[in-house]
């Protein structure tokens, strides 16, 4: 008991510095605690929110077949034939700009059937209910409201949503509507999750990203809450170090000097682990409708059990102690020779092998041509990874050779060989106080340029300069639609229906449509042009889809009828990803194929840009609410481009500040440490001037040779890059080129922290030359 109240008087009873350095390193504690439950209570999130989805997920009935969905995406036999007239429902995806919007338009409800979460009841036909955020939508937003021309009659519940910022609606139609007619029977609510076009089992609607986000966010948060705790625990290394070898020295035995050390470093990162968790009970009750980026929640999904809570504290206190108990060791065995300053023993260059070996793995991934694609794939990402660790195991090595090279110089200013001197004594103490800030400027600079690869950027995998076009699809549409759409500004409908024929006796497959439609979809090689009652030869770029006929020979339709013999054959290169391979392209102007019409037909919609496919989509809301438009809508749903993007800027941020914390606290802990130090230095007459700049070069080389290399590695990897991708090493510089503005912002910062405490600390005081 002695022993741990000595470590209670330790932790707490040091004075000012004492108090100083208790607070930093509960500070770190709280704050990693804080956000590691947060990464935590993600997983909650999205289980409350999976749940409630799969909830109001609709179950269909057999179909023709006689096979149902099972309610876990399975399917079973069954006999119960589909009924006519039963009640029918289809999910339809829509977008508000960028903001995802699911439209359910339903038939034939009844009393008796069965209502999904949310719902106290269906619309009838030319009604909707909304959620809550689509209902001021509509008050606010003139997109939403044209969209929705139809009264509102009831707002979904919570139980029936996954955010409070989600945009749904329940659209009331006709029994007979025939956006209903592939649609089987509804059975229920409670079925695997799907986009509704009848059993087609795609992607989920829930917001599944969130499970990625958890397990990625925790790399970005653990590691780098490891190294700020790690460097928490060590602050006033020095000053503990002999305190521990003066009870030592008195007789203390190693064991009880590392139960002193254990409650001495245990009391204060528990009291900030503890901090750090009642941070977040406040904070969760209180987060629905704070937004990251387009992603919502529910205060009451932010959640972590109290069993989650204790377990995470009890790691953090471990984790603490664990790294103040090691780090001690040399202390408790060799007590004399840290009261006597020894320096430190030379770092051994072994240190540096795994620095030179992923930077040489990364430039053998990108100049490795006879390698397997896979595999130097798989040796980029272990280059990667072996390079970040190698950046903090090679900066004492780096430092310690720097500062003998700035010893050696002929002409050295005092301060810089006071500096030089300081780093070579010491030379795991500078770099360990950098290593946090190196490695988040590398891990940043990976970042971007992971941004930029899956941003899809053009440059960057280089691609093509796509169109601006966008093309969407209208299954089965009205004639009406079609006249709304038609006259739709920015607009094109387009019907290249396939049409069976023979050439020269030889079965054959011909388009049929206008030479505007052809052009909306295909770009025709320079010096040619479609002219309308002409028939056409048709090559296209990507290659023929078959056997190409023999073009000699009459072309005739399926029932004899003869056609023009074709007047040019024009190649094709398709605008969008889709395309068709026949060989023979009829104008609906021929006569010979007036009145003809297709088995099947296909309508797409080519719209000019954004703005086009925005009016193309309210028109077919409001018009056909139970028919969908197929394509980009610009919605950004599940774990697509922006989602990545979000979530790696986040990431990067979590990790930048965790970094900037741990220098923060490891700068101004040092800085009180060395004040004895100093002040033995004022007092036998070095100018104060002198000795600041000293303690801010000792702290400045090594933070300067660490972002220098993390800058360095960070181009070779990229170079790698450039050369894995087959791309424009320039492109690729280019996307690193803010991390290397921002190194020198770290740069300036770690400056200020490092140099403007020891201009103010320079007072010399009876406490400042006591031993501890």
């Amino acid at each position: 008991m002695r022993l741990v109240l000595l470590g209670l008087r330790m932790s707490v009873g040091s004075g000012r510095g004492g108090l100083l350095r208790a607070g930093l390193m509960s500070s770190g504690a709280a704050l990693g605690v804080l956000l590691v439950l947060a990464c935590l209570a993600a997983v909650s999130v999205t289980r409350a929110q999976d749940e409630r989805a799969r909830d109001r997920s609709p179950v269909y009935a057999a179909d023709d077949s006689g096979y149902s969905t099972d309610t876990d995406g399975g399917s079973r036999y069954t006999d119960r034939p589909v009924t006519a007239g039963a009640t029918r429902l289809i999910e339809i995806d829509d977008a508000i700009g960028h903001l995802p919007l699911r439209r359910i338009a339903i038939g034939g409800a009844t009393p008796a059937t069965e209502l999904p979460p949310g719902l106290a009841r269906f619309p009838a036909p030319g009604e909707i209910v909304v959620s809550p955020a689509l209902a001021e939508l509509i008050r606010t937003d003139a997109r939403a409201r044209e969209r929705f021309p139809q009264p509102i009659v009831g707002t979904i519940g919570r139980a029936g949503l996954i955010a409070p910022n989600e945009l749904r609606a329940y659209v009331g139609v006709a029994a007979d509507n025939p956006g209903l007619d592939e649609q089987r029977a509804l059975e229920g609510f409670g079925g695997a999750l799907r986009y509704g076009r009848g059993d087609e089992m795609t992607d989920p609607d829930v917001f599944t990203p969130g499970r990625y986000a958890a397990g990625a966010f925790t790399l970005f948060v653990l590691v780098p809450f490891g190294v700020f705790l790690a460097t928490c625990a060590r602050l006033s290394a020095t000053t503990r170090d002999r305190r521990i070898a003066s009870l030592r020295l008195l007789g203390v035995s190693t064991r009880q000097a590392a139960v002193v050390n254990v409650v001495e470093t245990g009391v204060v990162a528990g009291a900030g682990a503890l901090l750090g968790a009642v941070l977040f009970s406040v904070l969760a009750p209180l987060s629905t409708g704070w937004p990251i980026g387009r992603l919502q929640w529910f205060a009451s999904d932010a959640s972590v059990a109290p069993g989650g809570m204790a377990l995470v504290v009890g790691v953090t206190v471990a984790f603490a102690v664990a790294v103040g108990v090691l780090a001690g060791r040399s202390a408790r065995l060799d007590p004399l020779g840290v009261r006597r300053g020894a320096p430190a023993s030379r770092p051994s260059p072994w240190r540096l092998l795994p620095l030179v070996g992923g930077l040489a793995g990364a430039t053998a991934a990108g100049r490795g041509g006879a390698l397997p694609t896979d595999a130097r794939g798989w040796l980029m990402l272990g280059s990667v990874l072996v390079t970040g660790l190698g950046l903090a195991l090679a900066l004492p090595v780096l430092s310690y050779a720097v500062a003998g090279l700035v010893q050696r110089l002929p002409v050295t200013p005092v301060w810089l060989g006071l500096a030089a001197a300081r780093v070579r004594h010491s030379p795991g103490v500078a770099p360990r106080l950098v290593a946090s800030l190196t490695v988040a400027i590398y891990v940043a600079g990976l970042g971007s340029l992971g941004i930029a690869l899956v941003a899809s950027d053009q440059d960057l995998l280089g691609r093509a300069e796509q169109t601006s076009d966008v093309l969407l699809q209208v299954p089965n549409p009205t004639p009406t639609l079609m006249a709304d759409l038609r006259a739709t500004p920015g607009t094109t409908i387009v019907a290249l229906p396939p049409v069976p024929l023979t050439v020269g006796g030889a079965e054959a497959n011909g388009v049929l449509g206008d030479c505007a439609e052809l052009l909306a979809m295909y770009r025709l090689a320079a010096g040619q042009s479609c002219v309308d009652g002409q028939v056409y030869w048709m090559e296209f770029s990507y290659g023929p889809g078959g056997r190409e006929p023999d073009r000699a020979g009459d072309l005739r339709l399926a029932d004899g009828t003869l056609l023009p013999t074709p007047a040019a054959t024009l190649t094709a290169t398709p605008r969008f990803n889709v395309g068709i391979s026949a060989p023979v392209f009829v104008t609906r102007q021929v006569p010979a194929v007036a009145g003809f019409e297709p088995e099947t037909l296909s309508f797409d919609v080519v719209a000019a840009d954004r703005a086009a496919v925005e009016r193309a989509a309210r028109v077919v809301s409001a018009r056909a609410p139970a028919t969908y438009l197929g394509g980009d809508l610009g919605g950004y749903r599940g774990v697509d481009t922006n989602f990545m993007v979000l979530f790696l800027v986040c990431g990067l941020i979590v990790t930048f500040v965790l970094g900037v914390g741990s220098f923060a606290a490891a700068a101004v802990d040092r800085t009180i440490e060395r004040r004895r130090d100093n002040a033995t230095l004022i007092v036998v007459g070095t100018r104060p001037a002198v000795v600041a700049a000293g303690e801010a070069g000792s702290g400045a080389l090594p933070l300067a040779l660490g972002l220098v290399t993390a800058s360095a590695a960070t181009l070779v990897i990229a170079f790698g890059f450039a050369a894995l991708l087959k791309v424009d090493a320039g492109f690729v510089v280019d996307r690193v080129a803010p991390v290397l503005w921002l190194a020198g912002a770290a740069l300036l910062t770690g400056l200020v922290l490092t140099t403007v405490p020891a201009y103010v600390t320079q007072r010399v005081t009876a406490e400042s030359l006591r031993r501890p």
